[in-house]
């Protein structure tokens, strides 16, 4: 029996007291230190969070081709097309604009 007894004894030690109690919590200070911190709580806002609407160019993009159910290709076919428009026209600035009349050398 002493080997019970000294067990539970042992794991009195491993729980923390309740701090927060009312017959622990006394003094003025304490008070008003605990009325604060439940006003704190009950102004807190309850519910759920409403999604935040996206801002920016970018932001509204990512919103209607990247974000969520809307995933889809387009932004790699934008980027496909995009890549293609700015190679294009650095080839015709350097190359195409020079031969447009006239015949190749």
């Amino acid at each position: 029996m002493t080997t019970v007894f000294r067990r539970a004894y042992s794991t009195k030690t491993l729980i923390p007291p309740n701090v927060a109690a009312a017959t622990k919590v006394t003094g003025a200070g304490k008070d008003a230190q605990l009325a604060s911190l439940v006003s704190f709580y009950k102004n807190l806002p309850k519910g759920t969070v409403e999604a935040p609407k996206p801002t920016g160019l970018f932001g509204r993009y990512k919103a209607r081709y990247i974000d969520g159910d809307n995933a889809s290709v387009t932004p790699l076919l934008h980027l496909i097309f995009g890549v293609f428009v700015i190679g294009y026209s650095i080839d015709y600035h350097f190359h195409l604009k020079h031969h447009k009349n006239v015949e190749h050398h």
